[in-house]
């Protein structure tokens, strides 16, 4: 016999688990489409505008509910874990974009220049130099936007 508190203990272990992965993913994906959308391919940017746009826009229920009941009329069946760490990911990938774009873009350019001057290569450049700047410019950004993807995880089905 299960005491009560198990099924509460269960649920907030699902919950850190399927937040840790979204989080996880959503960070990753929102970096790389950070870096896309600086190199300012018109169609491929526009594109990702479109879908950050929709992403910040669309309730998150909505989106955890049309993986969840919508795809398997269209013959994709989905574990509801694996709906609600697809529909978080896809909504924290967008914020997180817009947040890496926005400590990108506070970098200063003297920066680059300088890192340019003494022959660093741009891979360099961004590895050692820019991404700890960017990380730490936008982690209160991503603490907030993690802390919010945690509470919403909550209710996913």
């Amino acid at each position: 016999m299960q005491f009560p508190g198990q099924l509460l203990i269960e649920g907030a272990w699902m919950t850190l688990w399927i937040s840790a992965i979204a989080i996880a993913f959503g960070v990753v994906a929102g970096l790389l489409i950070a870096l896309v959308r600086m190199l300012r391919l018109p169609v491929i940017d526009q594109l990702l505008v479109v879908y950050i746009s929709l992403a910040r826009a669309t309730p998150l229920v909505t989106l955890v509910l049309f993986l969840f009941l919508s795809l398997p009329t269209m013959g994709i069946n989905l574990d509801k874990n694996v709906a609600a760490i697809v529909a978080l990911t896809l909504n924290t990938s967008a914020f997180n974009a817009e947040i890496w774009r926005n400590a990108f873009r506070t970098f200063p350019r003297e920066q680059r220049e300088a890192a340019e001057s003494v022959g660093m290569r741009r891979w360099t450049y961004f590895r050692y130099i820019m991404l700890p700047q960017m990380w730490i410019e936008s982690l209160p950004a991503l603490v907030n936007e993690m802390s919010f993807l945690i509470k919403v995880a909550q209710r996913s089905p």
